[in-house]
């Protein structure tokens, strides 16, 4: 499963000294996330099963500014019974790379308040089925 979308980066994005906020790259791997698993997202919450991050990690290694051309690559770099970890490249598309990060979620049964196995309809979305 690789994906990737262009992200409008916003002048709220920025920070003091004009390059987009560190915390700001948080919501645009979210971004990417929402865009690929809307579906199995809602259909997961209507069961009460939650995908919940429980790790995330970036590396930042150039900054972005207001004029900058933003694409999040997403792909799936390991999948276990309960969790998966997503990678994201987020850059210009033409070989500036601005940072690297991974998030680890796991499915978790609310009604149980346990993680349980990942349900076939994230299967299907991470192409694992």
């Amino acid at each position: 499963m690789d994906f990737s979308t262009e992200i409008q980066v916003r002048f709220a994005d920025l920070d003091a000294y004009g390059h987009v906020n560190h915390a700001t790259f948080f919501t645009f791997l979210e971004t990417a996330r929402t865009l690929v698993f809307k579906e199995p997202f809602l259909e997961l919450m209507g069961r009460r099963l939650l995908l919940m991050i429980v790790q995330a990690e970036c590396r930042y290694l150039k900054p972005v500014d207001l004029n900058g051309q933003v694409i999040v690559t997403m792909q799936l770099e390991k999948s276990r019974r309960t969790s998966f970890t997503l990678g994201y490249l987020v850059h210009d598309g033409q070989g500036t790379t601005f940072a690297e990060a991974s998030t680890v979620m796991v499915c978790f049964d609310e009604k149980r308040g346990k993680p349980v196995a990942i349900a076939d309809e994230m299967k299907r979305a991470l192409g694992l089925i």
